[in-house]
């Protein structure tokens, strides 16, 4: 997994972070077992009341995610001055989707990665998108829909589909290529999730994961981080009505898992 200057916390891109690429193998039919207490690595700093609390975070994250889906295309944009599109575009490139072939994005939020992944596998390609926030899956739809004929005409059709990212609902060696953007630190088990990439992935294939970088081994990085997330995102977020929502980035960062650490994972 190479490290490059992005970040993003489940939603929220702000500035470069972690990015990877995960080489396929051949791919066990079971699913792992998964711990969602064995792969934390940094402290719960206080957020969202149940968002760090192992019994309701996945259930109060998925709340998170529908209650901003509206504004989260404008939000994203506003606070990563574009940038997030860019990263976007470089993660689908990581995953050297083969035209033609079936791709995968998990956590597709909005859909940006998947429409990336349209384009990139062509019309006789399909691509398949999963998320755990119908909010977001339908505001994801809604952008499929009114897209111009001749626009859709050019990429693969897309299945939205609502689902766990640590359970995809996918046979083993399914797909060609994968992405996940923003959304492994919101997952109950990082490792779970990347196991199950690596288990729908067809032997040779590549996954990307595009997240937030916890930049805690660099003191100097995680400083200017945490001033532009108390100083810039969240006052632009408490502006908008979201205040708790983006409040949740700065602890969810502290306890992701480090760059080095996401790595191992992906490993396997």
């Amino acid at each position: 997994m190479s490290a490059i200057p992005l970040v993003s916390a489940v939603t929220k891109p702000l500035a470069p972070g972690v990015a990877g690429c995960l080489a396929g193998r051949r791919r066990r039919a079971s699913r792992p077992t998964c711990d969602t207490r064995a792969v934390q690595d940094g402290s719960a700093a206080p957020g969202p009341a149940g968002a760090f609390d192992e019994n309701t975070k996945a259930a109060t994250r998925r709340e998170l995610f529908n209650g901003i889906s509206s504004r989260y295309d404008v939000l994203n944009d506003a606070l990563s001055l574009g940038q997030h599109r860019v990263w976007k575009r470089a993660a689908v490139q990581w995953a050297r989707p083969p035209a033609g072939g079936a791709a995968l994005d998990v956590c597709t939020g909005s859909g940006d990665m998947a429409f990336e992944l349209a384009r990139a596998v062509g019309p006789d390609g399909d691509v398949t998108a999963l998320d755990f926030a119908p909010g977001l899956l339908a505001r994801a739809r809604g952008r499929d829909e009114a897209a111009s004929p001749a626009a859709a005409r050019r990429r693969a059709p897309i299945a939205w589909v609502e689902g766990d990212a640590m359970a995809l609902p996918f046979p083993a060696a399914s797909f060609d290529a994968a992405t996940m953007g923003y959304g492994l630190r919101n997952v109950a088990s990082p490792a779970c999730a990347l196991a199950e990439l690596r288990r729908v992935l067809r032997p040779g294939a590549r996954a990307a994961v595009l997240d937030f970088n916890n930049p805690r081994e660099a003191p100097v990085v995680d400083a200017i981080q945490s001033l532009a997330l108390d100083r810039v995102v969240v006052p632009v977020a408490t502006a908008s009505g979201l205040r708790d929502e983006y409040a949740y980035l700065r602890p969810s960062i502290e306890a992701f898992a480090t760059a080095r650490r996401v790595a191992r994972l992906g490993r396997g």
